[in-house]
């Protein structure tokens, strides 16, 4: 987790609706205060017609929406029998094929099975990669296996490694090297061979146990990286990068903290316009990985570092957040954002015993994944600077464009379409997501976009 330095099943539209079997906590979203003007942007006078396009189009290849669950909270998922819940599977599989990684602050802090007692860490449940083993094979997500670098204990990862391979066919297997290596010690402490110490880890220090713990694993084996909190060790990438034979870059995101104080951490900022912009540090890291060839993804973004803030990280406005951050990370040219579970209040969904209750965040994740489908192209419209537009084309010519309102106002918009139009809104209060439809009128269909709503317009083929 980072830190200070620097359509579900029908009628899971209704904020806090369980999964069928579902009971446990849900969030009620509750959001007295108005959200209309919380971008403090000026508002769009007049209708905007969308279709002009600007800048070069994006092909999605992979799950625009992916997981990041820690190894506790995921162990808890898992529940007690062989294999999970069949709730937790069915909500997984609604959000396509998200890649899983498991990680966080607690893979730093974990060894495993039948570990001998080390300072910092605890063993997994002797049965997790067995239950891991049950839900790939059901699920067929690709998993993100996150190894201990804090410990330096390189031989605990041939043995995770080597568990996590007789869970997950090869060809569906990452593993990453460490939790934000950049911000080891005040974070989460590490063994400097006389004892745990809190003191930033030295680059050296870091790239000698990454270098022995990659030595650790099978041949071939699929390498992400460096998964960074900060801008620190950004200018080390292309080396980290060589050094550990990575195929894929990897950064952490979180627009709000409430690590030192959440006063800043409010409804109205995580609806404003730079909340759902990549920040310099993530830009940077793109920068590299453009530059090395390599794919990138953001492993662990949620709305609140430090696990979240009660009342913002679970009310509606995080869905029409989630929604922006996937569009502008795809527009930038990453191509995946992993949203984080933390036993907190930003989870996405709560598992309890064989229930599952989702969150309106995960209504804003299944809305992405929906409407930006592996396979399509997205391209930037030109709007206003008060509205992000997009559109989004199918192979077979059908397209959806999707608009996000900054503004204090309502704004019109209109798209070329003859018959119906289906309608998509997220909204930051209840029910959050509502599918609606319009007819086309001389060649022309028409909506109008809340303040702080996002709106997708999807056109027929051939309108």
């Amino acid at each position: 987790m980072q830190r200070a330095f620097v359509t579900l099943l029908g009628a899971a539209a209704l904020l806090g609706v369980a999964v069928p079997g579902a009971s446990g906590a849900s969030s009620t979203g509750r959001v007295a205060q108005a959200v209309t003007g919380a971008s403090g942007l000026t508002g769009v006078s007049g209708t905007v017609a969308l279709g002009a396009t600007s800048g070069l189009p994006v092909a999605i290849t992979t799950d625009p929406v992916g997981l990041s669950i820690e190894y506790s909270v995921l162990a808890g998922d898992l529940g007690t029998g062989p294999c999970p819940p069949p709730a937790l599977v069915t909500t997984l599989e609604a959000l396509g094929s998200p890649a899983i990684r498991i990680g966080g602050d607690s893979q730093d802090e974990t060894a495993p099975a039948g570990t001998a007692e080390f300072a910092g860490v605890t063993d997994l449940p002797s049965n997790f990669w067995t239950q891991l083993a049950c839900l790939e094979s059901q699920t067929h997500e690709p998993f993100v296996v996150g190894l201990n670098l804090a410990s330096q204990m390189p031989a605990w990862a041939a043995t995770m490694a080597s568990e996590a391979s007789s869970a997950v066919p090869a060809n569906l297997l990452s593993f990453e090297l460490g939790n934000e290596p950049d911000i080891a010690g005040p974070a989460v402490p590490w063994w400097n061979a006389t004892g745990l110490a809190r003191s930033l880890m030295p680059f050296a220090n870091y790239l000698e146990d990454a270098e022995a713990t990659k030595a650790q694993l099978p041949a071939g084996a699929s390498v992400e990286g460096p998964d960074f909190a900060t801008g620190r060790w950004i200018s080390e990438i292309p080396q980290i990068a060589t050094a550990l034979s990575l195929q894929r870059i990897d950064t952490h995101f979180y627009p709000l903290n409430a690590c030192t104080g959440a006063k800043q951490a409010t409804i109205s900022a995580l609806l404003s316009a730079g909340t759902s912009e990549l920040d310099p540090p993530v830009l940077a890291t793109l920068a590299a990985a453009t530059s090395l060839h390599l794919p990138m993804v953001i492993s662990e973004s949620n709305s609140v570092a430090c696990r979240g803030l009660a009342g913002v990280s679970n009310s509606p406005a995080s869905a029409v957040w989630a929604l922006r951050l996937v569009i502008n990370a795809l527009r930038g040219g990453i191509i995946s954002v992993r949203f984080h579970s933390s036993a907190s209040s930003y989870d996405p969904f709560v598992v309890s015993g064989g229930t599952v209750t989702v969150r309106p965040l995960y209504l804003g994740l299944q809305t992405a994944v929906n409407l930006l489908p592996v396979g399509a192209q997205l391209q930037s419209l030109r709007t206003p600077r008060t509205l992000l537009g997009v559109v989004v084309t199918l192979p077979d010519g059908q397209k959806t464009y999707i608009v996000s309102n900054y503004a204090h106002t309502s704004v019109a918009v209109t798209v070329h379409a003859h018959g119906k139009v289906a309608l998509v809104r997220v909204v930051p209060v209840a029910p959050v997501v509502e599918n609606q439809s319009t007819e086309a009128a001389a060649g022309v269909a028409s909506v109008r976009v809340a303040s702080n709503s996002v709106v997708a317009l999807t056109v027929p083929a051939g309108s």
